[in-house]
């Protein structure tokens, strides 16, 4: 292929000089500057552009991320931007499906009116890439980020800011749990109408304490099949969680600098919400797909490959992308091949944040979902990350479960345990039990610390491991309550307080109090349902019926 090349001096402009898989290399533009915008045909005209990549000493090249290549020749102009890239950020974009340029992807999801209200002020364009927050402007991670998987909660525990990344191999369940923590934020999000939020970000609004735990989503779906994008937004619209979601949406077919683009624009959205003083919670799904494109820019680029062909900065990378995290939370997604968690890009997301969470091929076979291998993931935050009545029924826990696994190998090849032990095993067992959860099926707060307590004291130890699951189906239910009692008006005041649809008296108390306050009322209530279920415990199909009738 002939190459061009003209002489330009101090110029913002400059001549094609080859075009290749979507990488332009063109001969001039002396001014600009790495990861500045470049338009083609006309100096104003954003049709077709691209994104810098690499300054030689008489050339450059660029990647384009709008616009088809086959409206390109050779000889033709390439003008400055004078900006970076830009996406879009604010209460409008809520409910979308963007691009990672801003482009609304489901507009036909809107009515005019709608698309004119977030075209005019509810949105703000924001740069994708901006410089993450330094060491002295952060805060500590100590703000509790509940996922609704019991597992999690307690051994694992997640705060707002903190990076934990979920990792394992293909179809263990990585994605379902991440849209699971995501649902769970339902609970809270779905208590303010969506006409107060666009009232307060059309009218600049002071951020008042009504709004403090609204924690808008945003998902970032990168590099995947199209099919599987469209199942993901059905399931956030059958659970009415789509209102306060934004899909950063890029398919296996989108451009590789596209897929590149698609977490930072995410991470830009994420920083807007944090700066207005909310939290927002960031899926990358995932970041091995994402780690494949910029392996891919780098290769037609000609960049020197390392390890597993991908570039040396491949680190810098993902670093520079988690990196932004300060009080949010984020959900980096990687993916193992044959459990192998010590290849080169998990290690190096491993290495930048702050815990992972395994999910194990094996278990996921046995049938344990979520299949987490809590030998293998770590929250190194800690306890720092959890509510005091969680911190202080985990405690038990904790002991417990780390007795379980140290001793239940033993129990396998031998009979001779001191009872003691055999009693920690069989306590763990039935937690296993207890953490097996249905497919997007989230546990509220209140009802994890109910059941961890009434683990720890012993409570359960009776109580056959098959008959777990509808112990707790049935008391969190709240049917006992009407069978145990006929106090109507007593019912219905533990119905409202311990087991209603939205936050709870009790659940609120516990986010506030030491658990203390409550744990007399919880011994009453865990003892005395007991006594009902062991007392009818031949009738299991009266708690089969029941644990029913609520589905």
């Amino acid at each position: 292929m002939n190459t061009i090349k003209v002489s330009f001096k101090n110029s913002s402009s400059g001549i094609i000089s080859t075009i290749q898989d979507n990488i332009v290399i063109v001969n001039g533009l002396n001014n600009v500057t790495v990861g500045e915008l470049v338009n083609f045909l006309d100096p104003s005209d954003s049709t077709i552009q691209g994104y810098v990549m690499n300054i030689e000493s008489d050339l450059v090249k660029i990647v384009l991320i709008k616009g088809s290549q086959k409206l390109l020749s050779q000889g033709q102009f390439a003008y400055r931007a004078y900006h970076l890239p830009t996406t879009k950020a604010g209460f409008g974009v809520l409910g979308q499906i963007l691009s990672p340029l801003g482009v609304v992807i489901n507009d036909s999801d809107f009515s005019m009116e709608d698309l004119v209200r977030i075209k005019t002020y509810a949105t703000e364009i924001v740069p994708i890439f901006q410089v993450s927050a330094g060491i002295i402007e952060r805060d500590p991670v100590a703000r509790p980020f509940l996922t609704g998987i019991t597992s999690i909660d307690c051994f694992l525990p997640i705060g707002c800011g903190q990076r934990e990344l979920i990792i394992g191999d293909n179809n263990t369940g990585k994605t379902s749990l991440a849209v699971t923590i995501l649902l769970n934020q339902r609970q809270v999000n779905n208590n303010y109408y969506s006409k107060w939020r666009s009232f307060e970000a059309s009218s600049n609004f002071i951020r008042t304490s009504i709004f403090s735990d609204f924690a808008p989503c945003i998902y970032v779906f990168i590099g995947k099949k199209r099919s599987e994008g469209v199942r993901l937004k059905n399931v956030f619209l059958k659970r009415q969680t789509f209102n306060y979601m934004t899909f950063m949406f890029t398919s296996s077919d989108d451009l590789a600098s596209i897929q590149y683009l698609a977490p930072y624009a995410g991470t830009a959205l994420g920083e807007w919400f944090r700066d207005h003083g909310y939290h927002a919670a960031i899926v990358y799904d995932d970041l091995s797909e994402h780690a494949v494109a910029y392996r891919q820019i780098s290769l037609l680029l000609r960049r020197p490959p390392g390890r597993e062909a991908y570039p040396g900065d491949i680190f810098y990378i993902h670093s520079k992308l988690l990196e932004r995290s300060s009080q949010i939370s984020k959900l980096p997604i990687i993916e193992t091949k044959g459990g192998d968690i010590s290849g080169y890009i998990p290690t190096n997301v491993i290495s930048i944040t702050d815990g992972q969470v395994f999910l194990s091929t094996r278990l996921f076979n046995e049938g344990i979902r979520p299949a987490i291998e809590l030998g293998l993931s770590v929250s190194r935050v800690g306890s720092k990350a959890q509510y005091d009545a969680m911190k202080h029924v985990c405690k038990k826990i904790k002991n417990d479960y780390a007795l379980y696994r140290a001793y239940a190998s033993l129990a396998k090849v031998s009979s001779d345990l001191d009872p003691t032990l055999l009693r920690y095993i069989a306590r763990g067992i039935k937690l296993n039990h207890f953490f097996v959860q249905g497919l997007y099926e989230r546990v509220r707060f209140g009802r994890q610390v109910i059941a961890l307590y009434a683990f720890g004291k012993g409570y359960l130890d009776d109580i056959d491991n098959d008959h777990v699951s509808i112990f707790f189906k049935v008391f969190f239910e709240g049917f006992f309550f009407t069978s145990y009692t006929e106090d109507k008006s007593f019912s219905e005041l533990m119905l409202s307080k311990y087991f209603g649809e939205n936050l709870t008296i009790f659940e609120c108390g516990l986010m506030v109090n030491s658990f203390d306050l409550y744990e007399k009322e919880v011994t009453y209530l865990v003892l005395n349902f007991k006594k009902f279920f062991l007392k009818n415990l031949n009738n299991l199909n009266l708690f089969t019926q029941l644990s029913k009738i609520r589905n």
